[in-house]
C-alpha cells in the first residue's frame, strides 16, 4: 500500500493510476500515439453491447485487461456470453462483486441495480453450465465414525450414553475438524474398538456383574460454587450432577468429597454446611459439615470432616442422575451499580467463601439384584423366546432390527451369518459352564451378537460403494441411501432414524419436497444441536476454551463459569440461526 492525502492506496489502485498516470503522459508528449493509448485502454463498447458487457468494460477492464493485468487478471479475452468456459475466474469475479469488493473504493463505480444485473446474469450461466456439466467432487467412499459420531450412534441404537473419552482415543483433526481423515484402523486402535464394544455391550443387556465397579467423576478446580448451578435444584449452591448408566440393579454406595487448599484444609470452611446427596432428584440422605478449628493450637486441621459424606442405596438397572449439592444459606447482596461477577475458587487470589464439592464417587453394585428392565433391553430384545427352540429364530429377528439400524441400509440373511455364529457360540458357552437360569444363556448370546455388531466395519465405518461398471471420475447421483447417512451424520452427528431410513429404502427420499420436509424435520429434532455442539464447536474453536487458562495473577476472576458461559452464549447463537434459517454471516453483524 501507498499512503497519499487521502488515504492508503492499494497495489491494485496504485497499478490502474500508474497506467493511466503513464497513457496520459504519452498522449501529452506524443500526440500520434493514438495506438498505444488504445491498447491500454478500454475498449469501447459497441452498439449492440448487452447491459452486462456495458458494465464490465467500463468499471472492470481499466484494470483488469491483457496490458496491466492488476492482480495477476484479466478480463479481456474471456467470454462474458459464456462464463461457464472459465468457470474459476467468474465465480471469484461474484464473490468479489458479493461483497462489493470490486471496482476498488474510491474508483468509479455501477449502481446497486447494475451490480445485482451483472451478479445475476453471471450466476444464472454459471449455474446452467454446472447442470450441463456437473462435477460435484469426491468425498471419502470409506470414512470411520469418529468418537463423537460414535458416542452418538450408540445412543440412538442402544438409547445408552457412554463416556467415549474414556474409551477411545482422540481423533486427529484436519483442516480444523476431526471427522475429514478418520480413514485409517490401526491394530491398537481396533483393540479400542473391540473394548468399547464389550463395555456397551454388557451395559446395554445388563449382564452380570462379577464385582463391585467404581468410578470418580471429579469437578473442575476453578468452578465457583458460590451460586446455583444449572441442572441443581433451586435453593441450592454449588455441587455438581453425574449421569451414570447403572449395568445392574443392586445396592451402591455414593461418597462425596470436599474441595481442600494446599494444607489439606477445607477450602471457605468457616462454619457448618448442609451437604445434600440425591438420586434423580430424590433426597438419599443430607449431612451436616463442621470445621474442625483450633485443635492444635494456633494450627488447625480439617482431617476427616467430609468421611461421613457416603451413603449407600438400591439403585435400579439404567440411567440414572446422582448429585451432591449444599443447601443454599441466606446472604447479602453488595448494593453496587452493578453486579459483581463473583469468582470464588483461587485460595491465594479469589478464595472461596463457601465449601465445595470435589469429587463424586460411585461404587457396586453390592448384593446384586440381578438383570432388570431398562431403556436398552426394551430397544434391543423386541421379542422374547418361549422356549430353546424358538431361540434362535428370535434371535435373528433382534439381530435383524439392530443391524438394519447399525449398518445403516437393509441387511440380508448374509449380513447376519457372522452375529449368529457369535450368538451360537456365547449360548452354547453358557450352557456348558453351567448357566440354566432361564433367559441367562439367551442374553449372553444376544450380548455377544450385539458386540459383534459394534465392532463390524459396516458400523464402524460409513461405507460409500460406486455403482457397477462406473468408469472412474464419472459423476454420479448418490443413493437415497447414501444420502440419508450424509444429512444424519451432517445435522446430527448420528445415524439415520426409523422415519429417514425408511424413506431412503422406498427411494422416496428425492421425491418432490420429501428431501426438504426432512432437512426441516431433522432441524427441528433436539439431536440438531449437535450442530452447535460439534460441527460449530470445532469451526469456532470452541473445544480449544478447555486448555485455555489466562495467566491467573493477570486475570483472577476467569474461572470455569465463564469458560463455560462463552462456549454456551455461542452455541446458543448459533443454534438460534439454524433454528430460525438466517444466514450464517449474522455470526459476524447480529447487534445481541
Amino acid at each position: 500500500t501507498l499512503e497519499t492525502p487521502e488515504g492508503l492506496m492499494t497495489t491494485e489502485r496504485f497499478a490502474c493510476f500508474a497506467a493511466g498516470f503513464v497513457v496520459l503522459s504519452l498522449a501529452a508528449a506524443y500526440p500520434g500515439a493514438t495506438s498505444l493509448q488504445q491498447s491500454a485502454s478500454p475498449p469501447p463498447a459497441s452498439p449492440a453491447a448487452s447491459p452486462e458487457h456495458t458494465l464490465v468494460t467500463r468499471y472492470c477492464l481499466g484494470c483488469h485487461n491483457d496490458r496491466t493485468r492488476a492482480q495477476g487478471l484479466s478480463l479481456s479475452s474471456l467470454d462474458l456470453t459464456r462464463p461457464g468456459a472459465d468457470a474459476e475466474v467468474w465465480e471469484k469475479v461474484v464473490r468479489k462483486l458479493r461483497a462489493r469488493a470490486m471496482p476498488p473504493s474510491g474508483t468509479p463505480r455501477p449502481d446497486e441495480a447494475g451490480y445485482d444485473r451483472l451478479i445475476a446474469h453471471l450466476e444464472t450461466a454459471l449455474d446452467r453450465a454446472a447442470l450441463a456439466r456437473p462435477d460435484p467432487g469426491r468425498t471419502e467412499p470409506f470414512r470411520r465414525l469418529n468418537r463423537t459420531e460414535y458416542r452418538h450412534a450408540v445412543h440412538d441404537l442402544l438409547g445408552l450414553d457412554v463416556d467415549v473419552n474414556d474409551l477411545l482415543p482422540s481423533d486427529d483433526a484436519s483442516f480444523g475438524f476431526d471427522n475429514v481423515s478418520v480413514t485409517g484402523l490401526s491394530p491398537t486402535l481396533m483393540e479400542r474398538y473391540l473394548a468399547a464394544a464389550q463395555k456397551v455391550s454388557r451395559l446395554a443387556v445388563g449382564s452380570p456383574v462379577h464385582a463391585p465397579l467404581s468410578r470418580t467423576v471429579v469437578v473442575p478446580p476453578d468452578l465457583t460454587q458460590e451460586g446455583r448451578l444449572d441442572g441443581l435444584p433451586f435453593g441450592t449452591r454449588g455441587g455438581t450432577a453425574v449421569a451414570h448408566t447403572f449395568p445392574v440393579g443392586g445396592e451402591y454406595a455414593f461418597r462425596v468429597r470436599l474441595i481442600r487448599d494446599r494444607n489439606e484444609n477445607v477450602e471457605g470452611l468457616l462454619e457448618s454446611h448442609e451437604v445434600e446427596v440425591t438420586l434423580d432428584g430424590q433426597r438419599l440422605r443430607i449431612f451436616t459439615v463442621t470445621p474442625n478449628r483450633n485443635r492444635y493450637g494456633q494450627y488447625y486441621s480439617d482431617e476427616g470432616v467430609d468421611r461421613h459424606l457416603e451413603v449407600r442405596a438400591p439403585v435400579t438397572a439404567g440411567p440414572h442422575t446422582v448429585s451432591a449439592t449444599f443447601v443454599a444459606k441466606n446472604s447479602a447482596l453488595a448494593e453496587t451499580e452493578r453486579q459483581p461477577y463473583l469468582a470464588n475458587f483461587n485460595a491465594d487470589r479469589t478464595p472461596r467463601t463457601q465449601p465445595a464439592v470435589r469429587s463424586i464417587s460411585i461404587e457396586g453394585p453390592f448384593n446384586a439384584a440381578g438383570v432388570s428392565d431398562t431403556p436398552s433391553r426394551r430397544r434391543i430384545f423386541t421379542c422374547t423366546p418361549a422356549s430353546p427352540r424358538q431361540e434362535e429364530a428370535c434371535a435373528k429377528t433382534i439381530l435383524a432390527n439392530l443391524a438394519r439400524r447399525a449398518y445403516r441400509r437393509p441387511v440380508t440373511d448374509e449380513d447376519l451369518v457372522a452375529p449368529l455364529a457369535f450368538f451360537r457360540e456365547a449360548r452354547a458357552a453358557a450352557g456348558a459352564a453351567g448357566d440354566t437360569t432361564a433367559g441367562n444363556g439367551f442374553d449372553a448370546g444376544i450380548e455377544m451378537s450385539v458386540r459383534a455388531l459394534l465392532a463390524s466395519m459396516e458400523f464402524l465405518f460409513r461405507i460409500e460403494r460406486d455403482p457397477a461398471g462406473l468408469a472412474p471420475g464419472t459423476p454420479y447421483q448418490v443413493s437415497d441411501i447414501a444420502l440419508a447417512s450424509r444429512l444424519s451424520f451432517l445435522l446430527w452427528s448420528s445415524a439415520p432414524d426409523e422415519e429417514l431410513l425408511a424413506l431412503a429404502e422406498r427411494r422416496q427420499l428425492r421425491r418432490a419436497g420429501v428431501l426438504e420436509q426432512q432437512v426441516r424435520r431433522m432441524l427441528a429434532d433436539p439431536r440438531a444441536e449437535t450442530l452447535a455442539s460439534n460441527f460449530a464447536s470445532q469451526w469456532l474453536h470452541l473445544r480449544n476454551l478447555a486448555a485455555h487458562r489466562p495467566d491467573s495473577r493477570q486475570f483472577p476472576e476467569f474461572d470455569d463459569n465463564l469458560r463455560q458461559g462463552f462456549r454456551r452464549e455461542t452455541e446458543l447463537l448459533f443454534d438460534s440461526i439454524v433454528k430460525e434459517d438466517r444466514a450464517v454471516t449474522d455470526l459476524l453483524t447480529a447487534d445481541y
